[in-house]
């Protein structure tokens, strides 16, 4: 019997391989999206906590671009995964996609 939410990766074929890469890496930017989202919020409400240690306008910053590039992550993991069951064809320069 196997758990509920497990893959075993020899059942994958190497886009849907290369897209959970993807997914993984999309998830950790997520939890810095509200990590720092949840920061500027404290900040916008408090202004002198962490004042001095990390300024308000970065750690917006850092929480947009974080959002873009987990979006992006996403949408990439999710194409690869599904781009060799939908078209028949073993995906074309997956070296390259584990690269990036």
């Amino acid at each position: 019997m196997t758990a509920i939410g497990k893959l075993d990766s020899s059942n994958l074929n190497g886009g849907q391989k290369l897209g959970l890469k993807y997914f993984s890496v999309a998830v950790v930017l997520f939890g810095a999206q509200v990590l720092f989202g949840l920061l500027a919020g404290l900040q916008y409400l408090y202004p002198d906590f962490l004042f001095g240690i990390l300024d308000f306008s970065v750690n917006r910053m850092v929480h947009i671009n974080a959002m873009v590039v987990w979006l992006l992550f996403g949408f990439i993991g999710s194409s690869y995964w599904l781009l060799e069951d939908e078209s028949g064809v073993p995906v074309v320069g997956l070296k390259l996609g584990n690269l990036s």
